[in-house]
């Protein structure tokens, strides 16, 4: 790699947006890809595709809900790079959709049982929240060594986690978000929310630009590429804009390609 490139460190990359963010940030000819994936061949395959000659992308394992893997990972940047200047923390989980899929084909009610409900929730907290405060954390003193200016970081968050959205009658997304779906999903997508602002305040003063992005329905594994989905190119849009920020640009806030989106 350059020593002029941006490394960029994405979680979950293999496929569906991730790697739709990894392939957009490529025509960035400054651009230096640390391909997150939990599991290893997976993320070896994806970063050949990517980049047959290696001089761009490198895979690397990171399951971001184990804290030992998170830690390696993290020793393995620092003694190969010594820093990372954007961090796009997109690994993600709704294990809701497969009991969704399994009412939808069954066309019967299905009910969980209360520690298998407790496991959804669990799962989706364990990647969504927890796994992106532990990753965000690990990868802190790498941002602090960044060679571009501002660090970036960007949390991959969800329109289903606004409470903006799912309680404004006025709003064109309030018909599908006031439904009661996917409360595990939701509810640990809006606690991401909270965590981005947290860190857009920890780190305002030193210019990092921190913010959430709203990649809308996607047609991916993620969503048993289900045909409501958009293509995972269209959803790393603004994801990568926002990887792109200059020294100007907005910290703190939760946006789509269209703009802000109601916390």
């Amino acid at each position: 790699m350059s020593p002029t490139q941006n490394i960029v460190l994405i979680t979950g990359a293999n496929q569906g947006i991730g790697y739709a963010v990894a392939e957009q940030l490529l025509k960035h000819e400054n651009y230096f890809i640390l391909l997150g994936s939990r599991n290893a061949e997976n993320g070896i395959k994806a970063a050949a595709k990517l980049d047959p000659s290696g001089k761009s992308v490198e895979p690397i394992t990171i399951d971001v809900t184990d804290d030992a893997s998170i830690q390696q990972a993290a020793d393995q940047i620092a003694s190969k790079y010594g820093h990372i200047d954007v961090l796009i923390n997109n690994a993600g989980n709704n294990n809701e959709f497969t009991h969704y899929w399994k009412q939808q084909e069954s066309k019967e009610e299905i009910k969980l049982d209360l520690a298998a409900l407790r496991q959804i929730y669990r799962e989706a907290y364990d990647v969504n929240l927890f796994g992106a405060a532990i990753t965000t954390e690990a990868f802190i003193p790498l941002l602090k060594k960044a060679n571009a200016k501002p660090a970036r970081i960007v949390f991959v968050s969800s329109h289903t986690g606004s409470i903006g959205l799912r309680t404004d009658p006025s709003s064109e997304f309030y018909e599908r978000m006031s439904r009661p779906s996917f409360p595990a999903y939701r509810s640990s997508k809006t606690a991401m929310n909270m965590l981005t602002l947290h860190y857009a305040a920890m780190f305002k003063e030193q210019g990092w630009k921190v913010n959430a992005s709203c990649p809308n329905l996607t047609k991916s594994a993620f969503t048993r590429f289900s045909d409501l989905g958009r293509s995972p190119a269209e959803s790393a849009v603004n994801i990568v804009r926002l990887a792109n920020l200059p020294e100007n640009g907005e910290t703190g806030q939760y946006l789509d390609e269209n703009g802000i989106v109601a916390w």
